[in-house]
């Protein structure tokens, strides 16, 4: 009997414990809630196809949208737009609603395109792009618009049908592979070629009725009717009103088999599958399948903090924006005191940035007003006067030091040292700065899925080249290629996030590139604080220019011009001693010889007989005297 109650007990109070969805009541109120601004991106089409490049590029999309005044942007990049223009330029056919505004922006804009749409199109550009644009009736239904551009242009590189898309991502791109003609398919993945970012939705907000909110909570749940050619979601997740007290949580839910790239700091994380933040590796959780039994987990957890809770449903999403908020208190009508609005504008504004030789700190100017402070030299490192102490920069407060000066020392890969704000002879403020130096890392690879390294570029092929940086906070970034005095930009795509680095894929066709064992590939990754002061980290590697694809046209390096004189002056070295050794042997042997005497056709011609010789008869001899 005892036992049976204890176990009516612990059922009593696991039931007690539970918090039922209702208590989450729908939010009426969606105006000021970020999070219905959320985006989603992926690659897969109604219907698709891509054939195989033969003489000309023909890109074939057809856009429906369920309201016709809509706005179709659309972003067209391009590979090596630097190298010189020999092929038929690429076509590229658009047909929407009747309406529909199309709006073109991208790097190849100012490429040779012949653009043909079924309504009023418009660049970005200023200046007239180097389009052929042309307005052309054109079919509706995806099958017949792909039979007339096989009619127009015999064959077609790339076709996709979309419905509704906030913005579409187009790679004009060359595919040798592909099949031999292109064929619809429902529901095709146009990997590498097509993204379409597209609105989120399917959200949900409720408000829990707790007294004392301090936190949000935000429900990813992507199902994925169609597989991604990746398992890899990448998912951005922005504060609008951070940093928080309590910062957000965010559940992560997919299919068995997907992992998330997660992209913010200030977050709680959940997530079904392996997850990776900011270069650290969370392990998966167990959660629920369906929406209400994650709203339920989520509640649960968050007990009396929360105070709300938003549902996000996404279908075949690859990548995910999604803007979050903190919870806010009610402002109390406290007047603060200097020194409270002095430190928290010391504490949002300070900045820290730093490389393998530097530290740099900056914060906003107006610190001295607010902080009411005299002169520059109250801010100052650990050490104080003469380049230790605080300077101006446009709108900022800089102070700028060597990792051995001012105090600073370097303790591993962080440079250490200290902040002191006075007023007077008070340090009103004071911050211990430890800031790691960003790593960068370059490679070099024969293949696009990273697998061959090499040092070797040739100059009639693509050289895929793999940046890993720690350096998150970045604005400016790029590599170039050094040959003897010049100095090469090479062409690249735009970036991918691939876990924890950026691939970039860089492209010397075109660029004349001159065979040499002695190049230098430079990459340079810079902070991105709107300060004039540079933060940089480089990294280089030697690197071997070839060009396989042309033998016969090599020039001959040093080495065998060197060889071939040598060579040239042994033969003639050899030949010379040959001749002489000729000469000294036939000229002793004819010494050796007797030298015969012609009479001559003068007066002593006229004799018979010479002084030295007689007359003799067949049967006489005669002697010499």
């Amino acid at each position: 009997m005892k036992v049976l109650q204890t176990v009516l007990l612990l059922l009593c109070l696991r039931m007690g414990q539970s918090l039922p969805v209702s208590l989450c009541e729908p939010q009426s109120d969606e105006s000021d809630n970020p999070v219905y601004d959320a985006m989603a991106k992926h690659s897969l089409t109604v219907k698709g196809c891509i054939g195989k490049f033969s003489h000309q590029e023909v890109y074939v999309l057809n856009v429906q949208f369920t309201d016709k005044n809509s706005i179709l942007q659309l972003e067209i990049s391009r590979d090596s737009l630097d190298e010189k223009i020999t092929e038929t330029p690429p076509v590229i056919i658009v047909t929407t609603n009747p309406g529909v505004y199309l709006f073109i922006t991208g790097s190849a804009i100012n490429y040779p395109v012949t653009l043909q749409y079924s309504n009023y199109a418009m660049t970005s550009s200023d200046d007239k792009p180097n389009w052929n644009i042309s307005q052309v009736n054109l079919p509706g239904n995806s099958e017949e618009l792909l039979q007339w551009a096989k009619a127009n242009y015999l064959e077609v590189t790339f076709f996709a049908e979309l419905q509704n898309p906030k913005k579409v991502y187009l790679d004009l791109k060359k595919d040798k592979t592909g099949p031999e003609t292109c064929e619809l398919q429902q529901n095709f993945h146009a990997t590498n070629i097509l993204q379409v970012e597209y609105p989120i939705v399917d959200i949900q907000t409720c408000v829990v009725p707790n007294e004392e909110p301090v936190k949000n909570v935000y429900i990813v749940h992507i199902t994925h009717q169609h597989p991604q050619p990746s398992h890899v979601i990448d998912i951005n997740v922005t504060i609008n009103n951070g940093p928080c007290d309590k910062p957000p949580t965010v559940y992560l839910k997919s299919e068995e088999g997907y992992s998330w790239n997660i992209y913010n700091q200030d977050i709680g994380i959940s997530a079904s599958g392996n997850s990776t933040l900011n270069n650290f590796m969370i392990p998966a959780n167990v959660l629920p399948d369906s929406k209400e039994e994650l709203i339920e987990t989520a509640r649960r957890n968050g007990g009396a903090e929360l105070k709300s809770i938003s549902y996000l449903h996404v279908s075949d999403a690859s990548y995910v924006h999604l803007p979050v908020s903190c919870v806010t208190e009610v402002p109390k009508e406290i007047p603060q005191e200097p020194e409270d609005l002095c430190l928290n504008l010391l504490h949002s504004s300070l900045y820290s940035m730093c490389n393998e030789e530097r530290l740099i700190i900056s914060m906003s100017k107006e610190v001295m007003k607010v902080c009411n402070l005299q002169s520059l030299d109250d801010i100052s490192f650990e050490e104080r006067g003469g380049e230790c102490t605080a300077k101006t920069a446009k709108d900022h407060i800089v102070l700028s030091t060597s990792k051995t000066e001012c105090m600073s020392f370097a303790n591993g890969n962080k440079i250490i040292n200290k902040l002191y704000v006075r007023r007077g002879d008070l340090i009103i403020f004071e911050n211990t700065i430890m800031c790691e130096i960003p790593t960068i890392k370059v490679e070099v690879f024969q293949s696009p899925d990273f697998t061959l390294p090499t040092k070797i570029f040739d100059a009639d092929k693509v050289t895929y080249v793999q940046v890993d940086t720690s350096l998150f906070i970045r604005s400016v970034s790029k590599c170039d290629l050094l040959v003897g005095d010049k100095t090469l930009i090479l062409n690249k795509s735009r970036p991918q996030v691939m876990m924890n680095y950026l691939s970039w894929i860089f492209n010397t066709e075109g660029l004349s590139l001159p065979e040499t064992d002695s190049a230098k590939l430079s990459c340079e990754f810079c902070y991105g604080y709107d300060i004039p002061l540079d933060c940089c980290v480089y990294e280089s590697l030697d690197v071997t220019i070839v060009n396989r694809s042309n033998p016969k046209t090599r020039g001959l390096g040093m080495e065998s011009v060197l060889g071939i004189t040598f060579g040239a002056f042994l033969i003639g070295a050899l030949l010379t001693a040959a001749l002489w050794f000729i000469y000294t042997r036939t000229r002793s042997s004819f010494k050796m010889q007797p030298v015969p005497t012609l009479p001559g056709g003068s007066e002593s011609s006229s004799t018979n007989h010479s002084i030295d010789s007689t007359q003799s008869t067949p049967c006489s001899t005669s002697s010499r005297a």
